[in-house]
């Protein structure tokens, strides 16, 4: 769900293709593609009118959830596939980089009430086409259309569609409205989340019967979250809301029970709960990549079961390989299990891939601040705020981190805006202010006004106290009792320590 990212060399900053395979250790191994294999690249937007841009990235989205039914068939998800949109790559290069065997392409021409979409699907071993159609309709009959085209390449590909429920139709004005709004969910930005969540709410004011959009609501809203742009007090029961009222539509609905497992997690503290919505999430295949890496990070991590949170980031990784998100869950995983060589090492890597994204510089800061290694943690402390000085966690773990190196002056500048313990996100902030000065007592008192703020980041950081300073919890009984509050484990068993062993995974 986060923005693509370019695989083409700009200004000698992001590395090509080639890098994907041999320059970055990725945590698949490379391995030949599975014949049934397939990417569905982003269609080509040739109405001359920029605004159809998610419109053509919709019709491609779909089809790729269409073919993620079909029995024996890998299909590559949107965040990966989508990361070649705009560059002029080989296929054979870009299946090579995403590990298919095939390829569809196309492009799309709209004109009032017309379309014409052209597709084709392209043999990644020598550049062929299997497959290629023109088809010129009225545009109300778009849906049909998707269902055409994915039943033809899958044809193609001599397979077959299986037998699922017949998908609810919205009308056509809702349907492109989500799309909108799924964009600006994927885009994941502090200005594109809060757009996701009005868009949300306009498709749901024009089709309250649209399960999906109900669903995206409820993600968007726990998403505005995560990051502390929208305080959880206020998010979090009108995402639950939502989800419920989606379920409600839709009693099946994956994307909703993982939004009740998130609430029932980061925001009710309740494992039990969470973890049987999870199970719900998951237990029907194909399980969307983002949902089994809400599964690792909100569940299976807080509750120490790092090696499992690792695996489950691994199967939405087979899916989505170069997906922001997930890369940055199996990193988090693998610092809970204790193995930060292997998740700092990995974090770099993305955020060499990801320029404008703060979180892996922010957390190779905190994984290094916990470990008291502040000199190194203050250089990715001052990244992580360069990249977002709105964040109360950054610039408290930066302030932090500047008072210990002695920098006095800039310190107390960031210090002063850090005063009022009552705004979202500056409790959480003062905690990693206390931690970067190594003041662990002054931060598990704080701790608790972060809890009561229901901040959700209060979670990763006891994941890695629990992996890096375990002591503390036996000789300062204010961790123990910030535990309790959670309701999280203080000891992470050999069973599922990861020490050794990751680099594997």
């Amino acid at each position: 769900m986060i923005a693509s990212v370019s695989l083409k060399p700009e200004k000698a900053r992001q590395p090509g293709i080639a890098a994907l395979n041999t320059g970055i250790s990725w945590p698949l191994q490379h391995s030949p593609p599975q014949k049934a294999s397939v990417a569905v690249l982003p269609f080509t937007n040739i109405s001359g009118d920029a605004d159809n841009d998610y419109f053509c990235d919709g019709l491609a989205e779909e089809l790729i959830n269409e073919l993620a039914h079909v029995p024996g068939l890998k299909v590559i998800a949107r965040t990966s596939a989508f990361a070649f949109k705009g560059k002029q790559e080989d296929v054979r290069d870009i299946a090579g980089a995403l590990g298919v065997a095939h390829v569809v392409e196309g492009s799309v021409r709209r004109s009032g009430s017309r379309i014409r979409i052209s597709a084709q699907l392209i043999a990644a071993a020598d550049g062929t086409h299997v497959w290629s159609e023109r088809y010129d309709r009225e545009l109300a009959a778009i849906f049909a259309l998707q269902d055409e085209i994915a039943q033809a390449i899958a044809t193609a590909l001599r397979l077959h569609l299986s037998g699922t429920p017949a998908q609810y139709r919205p009308s056509l004005p809702a349907y492109e409205e989500y799309l909108k709004a799924r964009n600006c969910l994927a885009a994941f930005t502090r200005e594109s989340l809060p757009r996701s969540k009005e868009i949300f709410e306009q498709v749901i004011t024009m089709d309250p019967g649209f399960a999906l959009a109900q669903s995206g609501l409820a993600m968007a809203l726990v998403t505005l979250v995560l990051p502390g742009i929208m305080a959880a007090q206020l998010a979090m029961p009108q995402a639950h809301a939502a989800a419920r009222r989606a379920l409600d539509i839709d009693p099946g609905l994956q994307e909703a029970h993982a939004v009740v497992g998130m609430v029932a997690a980061l925001y009710e503290y309740d494992w039990e709960e969470a973890g049987r919505r999870f199970r719900l999430a998951t237990v029907r295949e194909p399980v969307a990549p983002y949902i089994r890496w809400h599964f690792s990070f909100s569940y299976l991590l807080p509750m120490g079961h790092a090696r499992e949170s690792v695996q489950e980031c691994m199967r939405g990784l087979q899916d989505d390989p170069l997906n922001f998100m997930g890369g940055f869950h199996y990193a988090a995983a693998l610092l809970a299990g204790g193995n930060a060589n292997a998740g700092e090492s990995y974090l770099r890597q993305l955020a060499e891939l990801h320029l404008p994204l703060y979180q892996p510089w922010y957390l190779l800061a905190l994984s290094k601040a916990v470990r008291g290694m502040h000199q190194d943690a203050l250089s990715a402390a001052e990244r992580a705020y360069s990249l977002a000085p709105w964040s109360g966690t950054t610039k408290g773990l930066f302030d932090g981190l500047l008072r210990s190196a002695g920098d006095m002056k800039a310190a107390d500048q960031l210090h002063r805006e850090l005063k009022n313990a009552d705004v979202y996100g500056t409790a959480m902030g003062t905690v990693l202010f206390h931690i970067g000065c190594s003041e662990l007592e002054q931060a598990a008192d704080v701790a608790e006004r972060a809890i009561e703020q229901r901040d959700t980041r209060i979670v990763l950081l006891m994941a890695l106290i629990r992996a890096f300073r375990p002591d503390l919890f036996r000789l300062d009984s204010r961790w123990s009792a910030v535990a309790t509050l959670l309701g999280v484990p203080t000891e992470l068993s050999d069973e599922h320590s990861i020490h050794t062993g990751a680099d594997s995974y």
